[in-house]
């Protein structure tokens, strides 16, 4: 196994933290990267393989200085990312309708936040000579979002980004993949809530209804699809967007 440690970003989420917890990724020194709670991450946090660390990922002097210290405490580089933080608009409104303030935060948020990871972990991939970076996109990047395009923007921008930075970094040995997922299957009530809530709940009733397999993507596909994407075995596979949708086309 190639020398050097893992970032998880928005480790406290559902599925950062279920991440964090997964067997198959124990086996690599862990730095979480949460936003303002960590209640999903106990029994981690005194665990010596593994540091948490609260950051804002839009400061990108903050994330230098959480990376400088995860340096020092595991004495190797970061060569490894999956990056997960992801926000939302606040609303679910059509475009025509959508407060352009909530939709420039959503979107910038999200390809700023993204960009930043890559800007600050990039240089020490390359220094250590070696990098494997998983990054979430989501399956409405093919599809769009109705009353939710800030989001679909985003995450198309960030699918555009990882195809960007996989070509100008492929000669270090850095190979750089999207997972778009449909919706996961996660306890919708634990982070939304009102007319948002029911939102996210009626969406995800349709895609259950049209999938193939009828079902949403388990948390579980997504974390043996990062294992693979993380590991020392590929060797060519960069660039890449793969869409878990159970076969919609």
């Amino acid at each position: 196994m190639k020398q050097g440690y893992l970032v998880i970003t928005g480790a406290n989420g559902q599925v950062g933290s279920y991440l964090a917890h997964f067997p198959q990724l124990a086996k690599y020194p862990q730095l979480l990267l949460y936003h303002q709670r960590q209640d999903r991450l106990q029994g981690l946090d005194n665990a010596p393989d593994r540091l948490l660390k609260q950051c804002n990922l839009m400061d990108i002097n903050a994330l230098a200085a959480c990376i400088q210290e995860a340096n020092d405490y595991f004495g190797c580089l970061p060569t490894r990312l999956i990056h997960t933080a992801a926000v939302r608009s606040s609303d679910a409104t059509s475009v025509a309708e959508c407060d352009p303030k909530v939709f420039s935060h959503t979107l910038n948020t999200n390809i700023m936040a993204a960009l930043n990871v890559l800007r600050t972990l990039l240089p020490h991939s390359r220094k250590a000579g070696f990098g494997r970076y998983v990054l979430y996109g989501s399956v409405v990047t093919a599809t769009g979002l109705a009353n939710g395009a800030a989001y679909a923007a985003a995450k198309a921008a960030i699918v555009n980004l990882v195809k960007s930075a996989a070509l100008e970094n492929a000669a270090h040995d850095i190979l750089i993949n999207c997972i778009s997922p449909g919706p996961i299957a996660t306890d919708l009530a634990s982070d939304y809530e009102g007319e948002y809530l029911e939102f996210r709940e009626r969406y995800f009733e349709a895609y259950i209804a049209k999938s193939p397999t009828h079902k949403l993507i388990s948390v579980q596909e997504l974390a043996e699809m990062s294992v693979l994407l993380i590991s020392d075995a590929l060797e060519n596979l960069t660039g890449q967007e793969i869409i878990i949708n159970g076969g919609s086309l």
